[in-house]
């Protein structure tokens, strides 16, 4: 139990952090290249590499995610939270297939955790986050 008790609280604080970030990128408060060096760093610190991710399609993330046939719902959340802020980021920096390729990414993997809801007290729940995309996705023309 006190391993539980501990992950739960890194994913808290990651949470914590990509809802600053997240901010941060909306506000337009911080440059591209600060952006990019802070998510390859949060990537980094949650066990993923921005650059693989982003290069995976959706089956491979599919596999990343479901290893054993089941969705481990934590690693699902933050590689897809990890590629909504960096799908989040291109959008904001007017990069628009970078934009697409990310968010589209980041909506198969929350679809894989959509059922379950909510996970944590702060931590945004998949279909909201799922209907912000599809918002966000809509605006962006076709590449």
């Amino acid at each position: 139990m006190p391993q539980r008790d501990y992950i739960l609280r890194l994913i808290e604080e990651m949470g914590a952090i990509m809802a600053a970030l997240r901010d941060r990128i909306l506000g337009r408060k911080t440059d591209h290249a600060s952006l990019q060096d802070e998510l390859t760093a949060l990537s980094g610190r949650a066990g993923f590499d921005l650059a693989l991710l982003r290069g995976f399609d959706g089956e491979t993330l599919r596999m990343l995610v479901a290893p054993t046939g089941e969705v481990e719902p934590a690693r699902c959340w933050m590689m897809a939270e990890i590629l909504y802020l960096d799908g989040l980021e291109a959008d904001v920096d007017d990069r628009r297939d970078d934009a697409r390729a990310s968010l589209d990414k980041a909506r198969i993997l929350y679809s894989l955790i959509e059922p379950a809801g909510g996970m944590l007290v702060g931590i945004v729940e998949a279909a909201a986050r799922i209907e912000e995309i599809d918002r966000r996705l809509a605006t962006l023309p076709e590449g």
